[in-house]
């Protein structure tokens, strides 16, 4: 019977070191879900090629759309990071909710377009080189820019915003950490141990003072309500949320009330400015 139990817990361990091996080295596959670009939908797309852009960093190809207006302090550039799944194009179809806001909508390496692989460090390096680059060829101050990030996309918004000194940040279903999301979903794994992409924005959070909004839905089954307040909670500077009943995680910009507030924020950060 000892014998037999010995056995069993040799035979558990094993499969547990090998699970938190292939969790460690298949990672990528957990976090990053890139979507390309149809022939189908490049079709429908093809109205907005004006607005094409492709900027190169590090061998790579970033391609994106750069939606330009008259940029000032009291209409300032938004720059748009997506979700772990979001192909940015699908933005396009909303330009006329920003009113007169310019938009600057790149995909990440590996999505749309992009070449190259996703992961943090390149998300990272890559939101910086581009707004440098677009704030330094059309002369667009740091400070007449503000950063959106939806959900996966929160964390590389915050991560610029600590390195750059923007207007404001938007955040759609944002979250703190990765290792916070990813404690619940497997908590019997060394999480903060095992993860290369932890997105610790609650980290950089409390060193950031531009004013910041998160809209939160209510029914948001991916990243808890909680988890968007803790960023909230920690932010360095103004901060505010609006929670939308009803939504969840993907259908949340399909309510008013989400471009209702990000209007709204839009007009009390630029009436500041005159």
């Amino acid at each position: 019977m000892k014998s037999t139990v010995t056995h069993l817990l040799l035979l558990l361990t094993g499969f547990y070191c090998i699970f938190v091996i292939v969790l460690f080295f298949s990672q990528r596959y957990f976090i990053f879900f890139p979507r390309g670009i149809s022939k189908s939908k490049e079709a429908g797309l093809s109205r907005f090629s004006p607005y094409e852009v492709s900027i190169k960093h590090n061998g790579f190809t970033l391609h994106g759309w750069f939606i330009k207006k008259n940029i000032s302090p009291g209409y300032p550039l938004i720059i748009y990071y997506g979700g772990n799944a979001e192909d940015v194009s699908q933005n396009l179809f909303d330009l006329k909710k920003y009113g007169n806001h310019s938009l600057l909508l790149m995909n990440y390496r590996g999505y749309g377009n992009s070449t190259g692989h996703p992961d943090q460090a390149s998300f990272f390096s890559d939101a910086l080189f581009i707004l440098d680059h677009i704030s330094k060829t059309y002369n667009i101050p740091s400070t007449d820019i503000i950063l959106m990030g939806r959900s996966l996309g929160s964390g590389v918004a915050t991560y610029v915003a600590r390195q750059r000194q923007v207007k404001a940040v938007i955040f759609i279903t944002p979250f703190d950490s990765l290792v916070n999301i990813g404690k619940k979903l497997y908590p019997i794994f060394p999480v903060k141990l095992l993860l290369r992409h932890p997105f610790d924005s609650v980290k950089l959070a409390p060193e950031i003072t531009v004013p910041m909004i998160a809209i939160i839905a209510s029914q948001d089954q991916v990243i808890p309500n909680e988890r968007s307040m803790n960023l909230v909670e920690h932010w360095g500077g103004e901060s505010h949320f609006v929670i939308i009943n009803n939504a969840d995680h993907n259908t949340i910009s399909n309510y008013p009330e989400y471009w209702y507030n990000i209007m709204s924020f839009l007009a009390e950060i630029g009436e500041r400015s005159v």
